[in-house]
């Protein structure tokens, strides 16, 4: 892509290796796995390995189109650089906004997730409100602050604890495989069959749905090294490549631990010790963990599943801080946020906008109430649909005119990403409507409509109202002159290719 520009961030401050690590850690296995193993198992039962694997599918395609516009363009912006360049600029700033407001809930989410855990790690009934609120501000405060230090030091943090966070987890599939080795299981659990990796096994198009919905969410994150792409050491093709690596790395943990859990502790819902069991559904790891390793298993479990939430959060706020830098570069929003801190090259400003907005954000939404919370992290999909989507698009968008010289690039670059965005947009439209629906959810309704609805649709249409803001401020990104409209080229590919 023509007219891009360097934003002043260290160039090979990021291994090949580490910004897999990155995306799998914004993935955060333990906590996602929590949460989508139980209620994941109730909606899909025994065809639940089968489910990972098929929603995996749309994921890989929206992968590939990431893959392919990192290859052509590592620009730190991402989805708003590629949208306004391949569909226009209220497009790429409408994506940009979408991954914003998606990092910043998953930040509020993840707050909430680390309150929790110091719960059960602390042995309190209940963690009073004062306490909350501190560990809310040490948690934001760190994250943030590790984040700004620079790429390579974020990075090195970044890695110790997903290899703690892995390292549990390839611990409690080791131990529940050794267990099933030994038939020693819970009673009402079916022994393992290969038909739960069949899909013409799934007793209906609703369980698949309710599955797939689940499954889907649970994926995001892979794309967050992308963001990173002009930091990364090595040429722009392997910057692409993090993202796909990381995806099929992280659906076969997935896969894997799903596969164990179900041939342990089945789904009966009667049964105390069932993925499914009415107290077990909302933390199916903590419940595991606890059931193969003894009393202090809670405890072992809420660690792992809060350094997966630290990591994540880490490997949120560093891709947003980089969104929010080259939508400043390119005069999207007030050019103040394109400061780049001379002795660490991070957005320093960006940054603790975030975590500073982060903060607040979880504050106002734990005074009313703290269901709100739990129903962001459903909320957050709507954001995830829409900025994936737009990824999706461009992609299609910008390289037809070369990709349909070979069948294989009209499959990579157009068919697979316009499939992945198809199936997007109709699993987002689903997730909408139901969540529409007043009873969705724990925080109940506001005026008939949804709370979680409102949370997720409410501040995605907000973004609209700050476009406009930002245009009337500075309409020189709107009328294309700092990322003008283009798609690629016969001439660009040959100069591209033999300048490679």
């Amino acid at each position: 892509m023509h007219t891009l520009e360097s934003k002043g961030l260290k160039k090979g401050a990021i291994s090949r290796s580490t910004a897999v690590m990155i995306g799998l850690a914004a993935t955060a296995p333990a906590y996602s796995l929590s949460g989508a193993l139980g209620y994941g198992a109730a909606e899909s039962g025994y065809q639940l390995p089968i489910i990972f694997i098929l929603s995996v599918i749309p994921m890989f395609f929206v992968a590939l189109s990431y893959k392919h516009l990192t290859t052509s363009s590592p620009d730190s912006g991402t989805v708003f650089t590629w949208g306004a360049k391949a569909l226009g600029p209220r497009f790429g700033w409408l994506g940009g906004w979408a991954m914003f407001l998606a990092s910043i809930l998953a930040g509020v989410t993840a707050t909430q997730v680390i309150v929790n855990m110091m719960v059960v790690l602390l042995d309190l009934e209940q963690m009073p409100q004062w306490l909350n609120f501190v560990v809310a501000v040490v948690f934001i405060f760190s994250t943030t602050y590790l984040a700004v230090l620079g790429a390579k030091e974020s990075s090195q943090a970044t890695i110790l604890l997903t290899l703690f966070q892995f390292s549990g987890l390839a611990i409690l599939a080791s131990v529940l495989f050794f267990y099933i080795l030994q038939n020693d299981v819970i009673s009402t659990a079916e022994s393992f069959s290969w038909t739960w990796f069949d899909p013409f096994s799934i007793p209906s198009p609703d369980i698949f749905l309710n599955g797939f919905l689940i499954a889907l969410f649970i994926f995001w994150g892979f794309d967050a090294s992308l963001a990173m792409s002009e930091e990364i050491k090595g040429n722009s093709e392997q910057a692409g490549r993090s993202g796909v690596i990381a995806i099929l790395i992280t659906v076969v943990i997935y896969v894997v631990l799903a596969t164990l859990a179900l041939a342990y502790a089945g789904i009966d819902p009667k049964d105390p010790l069932s993925l499914t069991f009415s107290s077990n559904i909302d933390s199916s790891v903590t419940v595991l963990v606890t059931d193969v390793i003894g009393s202090h298993g809670a405890k072992w479990a809420a660690l792992i599943i809060a350094i997966s939430a630290f990591s994540a959060t880490m490997s949120t706020i560093m891709p947003a801080a980089r969104i929010v830098l080259a939508m400043a570069s390119y005069r999207a929003i007030p050019i103040q946020f394109a400061k780049i801190d001379p002795t660490t090259c991070t957005p320093k400003l960006a940054t603790w906008t975030i975590g500073s907005m982060t903060l607040v954000i979880y504050v106002i939404l734990s005074l009313v109430s703290e269901a709100i919370i739990k129903d962001a992290i459903h909320s957050v999909s709507i954001a995830v649909c829409t900025y994936y989507t737009i990824a999706s698009l461009s992609c299609a968008n910008y390289f037809y005119h070369t990709a349909l010289r070979h069948w294989r690039t009209t499959l990579s670059q157009v068919i697979f990403p316009i499939l992945g965005a198809i199936t997007l947009m109709v699993i987002g439209t689903i997730q909408a409507w139901r969540m529409f629906d007043p009873h969705y959810g724990a925080s109940g309704s506001i005026g008939g409509i949804g709370a979680v609805f409102l949370l997720g649709v409410a501040t995605l249409l907000f973004g609209f109202f700050v476009m406009l803001l930002c245009n009337l401020h500075e309409a020189t990104f709107f009328r294309g002159k700092t990322l003008p409209k283009e798609s690629a080229s016969l001439d660009f590919s040959t100069h591209h290719s033999n300048k490679s």
